[in-house]
């Protein structure tokens, strides 16, 4: 029974009147919030069911061209791409589940016999180690985390055997699972050591991702790599990836100091001063972002190409591969 005073409803009431309304309030706010959250999931759960079937088929192994003469020249065609790393987010035409074919569909259409792949995921990593059977691959996930990423490089095993493999951290102790330099990742480099077939040349191959918040993580962290590509003894070095750096940064400026990018030295580019980074097409006047960077000795660059492919109007990831092939050269 409400209590009624001189003075209107007593302090008592009133408070467990107001504690009411808020419960009420409170019970509105969670309910939208679930309807939220059920929407969402039906909306994801529709992608998946749309797209899933598509993307288990797509999973049958990828039948290369015949790439031997390919390599008769010592050549090397290598590919860097962005994957967009599997996130639940990524809807429609973005779900990784409609966009892995797309990708397939690039590896076919350019035929690279090395492969650098950033923010593979273990289910992204899986997917193509069923599709790319003419290929063998490395990976280390740069933590511990469910939905931890990797930098995998996948190599030709009828043109190459594999010589030696690593990855380290970008950091200061990059032998172990670490991030320093207010880094808000951890990153990782994998990296290979190749022997071509036809030629008994070696070279090595390093795919990383730089930070993309710390300025002071990207100088240091492609500095790690720099210092580790020095163990080699003198081998011809190639790094891919992802640098989220423009080439007027302190970044870029250090990778260069004793690389060359490799777009420059090209006998024929196409877009070199284009968008890699290109957020599903929202950004086509970006600088790019995605590099290779080559030893000032050791190759030849034939080519370069950024590769702009869309699919119907649909991009593959919100990066575009990069494409080179190199020469390798006679000692």
């Amino acid at each position: 029974m409400i209590k009624v005073t001189a003075f209107g409803i007593d302090a008592v009431t009133l408070k467990i009147f107001r504690g009411v309304k808020r419960m009420k309030v409170l019970k509105k706010v969670l309910l939208s919030l679930l309807c939220l959250l059920l929407a969402a999931l039906l909306v994801w759960g529709g992608t998946v069911f749309c797209y899933y079937p598509h993307y288990k088929k797509s999973e049958i192994a990828l039948l290369m061209p015949d790439d031997v003469a390919l390599n008769a020249n010592n050549k090397v065609r290598v590919m860097s791409a962005n994957l967009r790393c599997f996130n639940p987010q990524d809807i429609g035409k973005k779900s990784w589940f409609y966009r892995a074919d797309l990708i397939l569909k690039n590896i076919e259409n350019e035929a690279p016999t090395v492969i650098g792949f950033q923010e593979a995921t273990k289910w992204q990593y899986n997917y193509f180690c069923k599709s790319l059977p003419g290929y063998d691959s490395v990976i280390t996930y740069r933590d511990n985390s469910p939905f931890s990423e990797g930098c995998p490089i996948f190599y030709s095993t009828a043109l190459y055997d594999l010589m030696d493999k690593g990855s380290f951290w970008l950091s200061e102790t990059p032998e172990e699972m670490s991030k320093d330099w207010d880094s808000k990742c951890y990153r990782i480099c994998s990296y290979v050591i190749l022997r071509d077939k036809a030629s008994e040349q070696q070279f090595v191959v390093f795919n990383t991702h730089l930070d993309h918040v710390s300025d002071e993580a990207r100088i240091n962290g492609i500095g790690v790599v720099l210092d580790k590509i020095q163990q080699f003894g003198g081998l011809p070095s190639m790094i891919m990836g992802d640098f989220n750096a423009e080439e007027d940064s302190e970044t870029y400026r250090s990778a260069t100091e004793n690389f060359f990018d490799a777009k420059y030295q090209a006998k024929e580019a196409v877009g070199v001063h284009g968008a890699t980074y290109q957020n599903w097409g929202e950004s086509l006047d970006r600088n790019p972002i995605d590099y290779f960077m080559i030893s000032k000795t050791g190759f030849t660059v034939e080519s370069y190409e950024v590769v702009d492919t869309t699919y119907d109007g649909v991009y593959p990831s919100d990066h575009f591969p990069i494409l080179m092939q190199v020469t390798l050269n006679k000692d």
